[in-house]
């Protein structure tokens, strides 16, 4: 089965008991809640873990305009921009919707706003399935415990993302972060 808004806020409403709904559009109080929180909250978990299947690479050019001082240029972050992965330089900021950086190019690696739920990964779909239940949890069974049954619940996959994100990776080695002169430096 293929993953949708709806069949995703239907899992999530099952799991708390709730009734299934056909559509973000119906006039039932699931729905209006389900479609109130849906595109938040998966912002919000797209920021939680750097999800492959929202991960993009792109060169930025810098602007001209900011900043007036701190770092020699800025860089406009992409409009479905998330959550850095790599900014391909060690000095930078964040600030403003912007990267800023003293370098004349940012090779920029991060998370986007995917909203095609039909090219998550299995333990997104699953985490938003838990995280939208521990935000329906309360406002539909008027109990706390399902949604910190939720909570754990999304908090769990979360912990098995990372672990199985970490096995895809290659490993990087310490030096590869850190200049190695400088630690040995601190040591003396």
């Amino acid at each position: 089965m293929m993953s949708t808004k709806v069949s995703i806020c239907n899992e999530a409403l099952n799991m708390i008991g709730s009734k299934s709904i056909i559509s973000f559009d119906e006039a039932s109080h699931s729905a209006r809640r389900c479609a109130t929180i849906y595109d938040q909250t998966r912002k919000a978990l797209l920021r939680m873990h750097p999800w492959s299947c929202a991960k993009k690479r792109i060169q930025l050019a810098p602007i001209s305009t900011y900043p007036s001082f701190g770092y020699a240029n800025a860089f406009v972050l992409p409009k479905d921009f998330m959550r850095l992965i790599d900014a391909g330089t060690k000095e930078f900021e964040i600030e403003n919707r912007h990267i800023l950086a003293n370098t004349n190019i940012i090779n920029l690696v991060y998370v986007f706003d995917n909203d095609n739920e039909q090219t998550w990964d299995s333990l997104l779909t699953e985490s938003m399935i838990y995280y939208m239940a521990s935000k329906l949890a309360k406002a539909t069974t008027g109990s706390n415990a399902e949604a910190d049954s939720a909570w754990q619940k999304l908090q769990v996959t979360l912990k098995q993302a990372r672990a199985i994100n970490g096995q895809e990776r290659p490993s990087q080695s310490f030096s590869d972060d850190y200049d190695s002169t400088s630690l040995i430096g601190v040591r003396y």
